[in-house]
């Protein structure tokens, strides 16, 4: 849409975002939400092993490193 003369006109974007005149936005991203706040089902806790901890230390190094030059200057 290009325009509207009208004083109630709405633009429907992407995501459900909607723009009366955009001056107003209105944001309806989930109209069921209410579904959406369900319990989840699986009840299993997410575990960080050592290794996947030890993988972890090492890219945050790696990366200091390798940006410790820009940090620094």
């Amino acid at each position: 849409m290009v325009g509207c003369s009208r004083p109630s006109c709405t633009y429907r974007l992407f995501f459900g975002i909607n723009f009366s005149n955009a001056v107003h936005p209105t944001i309806n991203l989930h109209p069921n939400y209410r579904a959406m706040t369900q319990s989840n089902p699986n009840e299993q806790n997410v575990e960080l092993n050592r290794t996947s901890l030890y993988w972890g230390l090492l890219l945050i190094f790696v990366l200091a490193v390798l940006f410790s030059n820009y940090f620094f200057n």
